[in-house]
Parts: C-alpha cells; sequence; structure tokens
C-alpha cells in the first residue's frame, strides 16, 4: 500500500493539500499519515514558565493535538465517504523536518505532501518558510507542495524544468511516471535558454531525455528569458495551462527564488499549480 506523509498545522492550507493528495490518488488505496508537531509551541510556552512544568505543557498539547486531529479525520469521513485510503494522525514534539525524515526512513514513506503555506505565510510569496525548510532537508522522498484553494484538476500536462546539465532517468521516478500513465498525462521539458546555446554535454543530455521518454508522449520547449529563469517558468506555466509542475532539487538558492521573489505576487495563474520536488538524494 502507497504510503503518504501529511505535515499538517490544522489550517485550511495543510487540508486543501491533503484533499488534493486524496483526490490525486483516488485510483488506489493510500495510508494517509497525518503529521502534527507541535515543538514550536513548546518552546515558546516552556520559554516563559517554569521548566519544570514543561511535562505538562507536552501533555496539554498532545490532547490539543488529539482534538483538532479527531476533527480532521471527522471532515476526511464526510468529504471521502466512499474512497479506499485510511487515515492516521501523530503528533510529536519533535521538531517538524526531524520528525518528517525519520517517518520517512522507518514507515516506508512513499511521498510527502503538504501546504505551500500555513497560516502565517505572506500572501505575497508561492511558498512559506516552513515548506521552504522541509523542501530543504527532506531526504529520500520526493515532496509534492498544494498551492492554497487549489481546484483539483487531473495532471494532463506535467512540466519538468531541466538546464540539460544534468541527465536524471524520468523513466526510473515512480512520482512522474505512476501519475502520467494513470492520467494519460504529456511530460514537457522546459529550458530556459536557446536549444542552439547548448553545449555539446547539454545536448548528449537532451538526446538522452528523449531516448529514455521514448514510450511517452513528450514535448521540448525552450524558452527565451524573460528578466530572470522563475518569471520565465512561472509565466510559461501560466500559459502553457500546465497542471503539476516538477523538478529535480539540488540548488538550494533556486527554490526560494522561483517561490519567494516579488515577481510570484505579480504572476497569479501558477499560485494554483502543485510542484512535485524531488530530492538528487532520492536517485
Amino acid at each position: 500500500m502507497k504510503r503518504i506523509l501529511v505535515p499538517t498545522d490544522f489550517s485550511d492550507n495543510a487540508y486543501s493539500a491533503l484533499v488534493y493528495a486524496s483526490k490525486l490518488y483516488a485510483g488506489e488505496a493510500v495510508q494517509f499519515i497525518i503529521l502534527h508537531s507541535f515543538e514550536s509551541e513548546v518552546s515558546h510556552l516552556t520559554s516563559r514558565v517554569d521548566s519544570g512544568r514543561s511535562e505538562e505543557i507536552i501533555s496539554k498539547l498532545y490532547k490539543q493535538s488529539d482534538l483538532d486531529g479527531e476533527k480532521v479525520l471527522e471532515k476526511l469521513r464526510v468529504d471521502f465517504q466512499k474512497d479506499a485510503h485510511t487515515y492516521e494522525v501523530i503528533s510529536t514534539p519533535t521538531v517538524l523536518q526531524k520528525a518528517i525524515n525519520t517517518l520517512v526512513s522507518t514507515e516506508g514513506v512513499d511521498l510527502v505532501v503538504m501546504g505551500s503555506k500555513g497560516r502565517t505565510a505572506a500572501e505575497a510569496v508561492l511558498m512559506g518558510s516552513t515548506t521552504i525548510t522541509i523542501t530543504e532537508n527532506l531526504v529520500g522522498c520526493p515532496l509534492l507542495i498544494v498551492p492554497n484553494e487549489v481546484y483539483f484538476t487531473q495532471p494532463l500536462d506535467i512540466a519538468f524544468s531541466s538546464d540539460f546539465n544534468e541527465f536524471y532517468s524520468l523513466s526510473k521516478l515512480k512520482p512522474i511516471t505512476r501519475l502520467v500513465r494513470h492520467f494519460n498525462s504529456k511530460i514537457i521539458i522546459v529550458s530556459v535558454g536557446k536549444e542552439k546555446d547548448l553545449t555539446s554535454e547539454q545536448r548528449q543530455n537532451m538526446e538522452r531525455f528523449k531516448d529514455d521518454l521514448s514510450e511517452y508522449d513528450t514535448e521540448f520547449h525552450f524558452l527565451s528569458k524573460n528578466e530572470s529563469i522563475s518569471k520565465t517558468l512561472h509565466e510559461f506555466i501560466d500559459t502553457r495551462n500546465i497542471d503539476l509542475f516538477s523538478l529535480i532539487y539540488h540548488k538550494h538558492a533556486f527554490i526560494k527564488k522561483l517561490f519567494r521573489e516579488p515577481v510570484v505576487s505579480r504572476v497569479g495563474k501558477h499560485s494554483h499549480v502543485p510542484t512535485m520536488v524531488i530530492p538528487v538524494r532520492y536517485k
């Protein structure tokens, strides 16, 4: 059975991500692990009171998390009465990114899904600081980032960003190929720059991508850079009506530029397009 981990702060954003994932994998039975870390509340409260009361505080936070978790489960029972998924809520005082990596390694988690922003993230950015932190530290598992209030649509057009400096066998990346096969999706390889400017090594890698994806419906697009790579990609995603954007994560700064540059506030539609981030160490 597929296992999907969904971190939550019990916000509407987090629930939207859970709903999207439930619909995306509606065709198969999935065990959803809903994870809530109250580490930040522990740190805040214990810094203001006698440290001897920390156990009492943690106990209260566990109880509150259990109550909030039961509300989520009840809502899921109403929203998904006939699906084959199972859901459980886990609460922890452990730092969120550490708790996620632990569950990924010990529970055989196939995918982590989280909202792009929590309760307090600024409206002008696509991705909040917590999601950025998880993206930068997740090991051994892909991450699906779901924008707030996203409306589920079948991912018929899946874009993958590459500069062709490296080759990744997409046919072996199950998080992408399982969706492509299930929805009969088109894979759109997108690169910022001119094809004629590719080096010989980049050309070789592009040909390797073509060979690797020969059994799939595939397109290759080269985009003229408009101010920045991130703005160029955002505009392509909007104009091409991309349903799911994906990339291999190996450049820390690029993720922040892609989701936190001021340009984001001027490009509206991409705020409703989920992004699949695959750690380079996942290969």
